[in-house]
């Protein structure tokens, strides 16, 4: 079975099923690369039982002329974040009064960096999870299924009836139907909210929620950035960092966007375990909207700082050709997978 094979084999899952199973990529013939099954007591990656003086950071296969110190997995292509709707296309909302869809937590491992992995709990298998969006008032019935051994719940940020506010735990193997009306307008997260809450939105139990205003917003290539932390020894600290789940993702497959289009970017700091995290776009300014509320721009600005679950939206637009990098303004996030390029063409 040859590379190609074996990631259509295993299909969007395929890093995290990799990682899980403890696969190790080998070589076999020139240009062809085959897999290697094992399996380890602890689970740990085999890899790290290798000697390898190169190694800064977990994820890291040394170091780049200029950019992110970790990186993305081998086994990734540059339509990976294409499959979760964040990387070239985000969904519209849906029509009708009433909006209905299913959320299931599975826990999971996934490969997070370059024989990197994490043993995660997920909404439907990806981290962050599906990006969810409506109008606003729209009517939004989410049926949330736990199929895994912990209780977890899912809280959205947002004005909506108390009765819905997943602060309860829903048990493993139990359901829950919760019903929201969206709103206000503007772009919010949404996460597990189950005690310890920090250990279980660290672990992956986050998403984005967009909720338009009556008309839309003006046309824009629209991208979502969720930036979050992995905790790989469970020791209350960072190691690396990742935008939409990936260290290192934009770094290796930058976003490509036309000259003079506008460009729209809703972003979420996701962290756990740091209090601050910012976005830093190089060479061009933005208009800011803090948490997306407002139809006119709260500021203008190159660098904009947020707090945990912060969130705003940003729009600009790219006068000239070239690269333009983008990252948080704390050096070991950047430095640690956070950090990307977006290519204007």
């Amino acid at each position: 079975m040859n590379r190609k094979q074996f990631l259509r084999w295993i299909g969007l899952g395929g890093a995290g099923l990799a990682a899980g199973l403890g696969i190790s990529k080998i070589k076999s013939k020139p240009g062809e690369d085959s897999f290697a099954f094992c399996r380890t007591s602890s689970g740990a990656d085999p890899a790290s039982s290798r000697p390898n003086t190169s190694v800064r950071v977990p994820g890291s296969i040394g170091g780049n002329s200029y950019g992110s110190m970790v990186h993305p997995p081998n086994l990734i292509g540059s339509d990976f974040l294409s499959r979760m709707e964040l990387h070239s296309s985000l969904p519209s909302a849906p029509s009708g009064s009433i909006f209905k869809t299913e959320i299931n937590i599975i826990e999971m491992p996934l490969m997070v960096a370059h024989e990197t992995f994490v043993n995660a709990w997920t909404f439907d298998g990806i981290v962050p999870g599906k990006v969810l969006r409506a109008r606003e008032g729209q009517r939004m019935e989410i049926l949330f299924r736990n199929h895994s051994n912990h209780p977890h719940s899912i809280h959205f940020h947002g004005s909506h009836d108390p009765q819905e506010d997943g602060w309860e735990p829903v048990v493993p193997g139990g359901e829950r139907l919760y019903k929201i009306q969206a709103g206000p307008v503007g772009f919010h997260p949404y996460h597990c909210h189950v005690p310890p809450l920090a250990s279980h939105m660290s672990k992956g139990l986050y998403g984005g929620f967009i909720v338009d205003p009556p008309g839309g917003r003006p046309p824009a290539l629209e991208y979502m950035l969720v930036l979050s932390g992995w905790d790989l020894k469970e020791t209350g600290q960072n190691d690396i960092y990742t935008w939409n789940g990936v260290a290192g993702f934009y770094d290796r497959f930058p976003i490509k966007v036309p000259v003079g289009k506008k460009v729209r970017l809703y972003i979420a700091n996701m962290t756990e375990y740091d209090p601050i995290a910012s976005f830093h776009l190089h060479s061009q300014t933005f208009d800011v909207f803090r948490t997306g509320t407002r139809l006119t721009p709260d500021e203008h600005t190159d660098v904009v700082t947020l707090g945990q679950t912060e969130r705003v939206i940003v729009e600009f637009t790219l006068t000239k050709r070239g690269r333009y990098m983008f990252h948080p303004h704390q050096t070991k996030m950047a430095d640690r997978g956070a950090m990307g390029w977006i290519v204007a063409v």
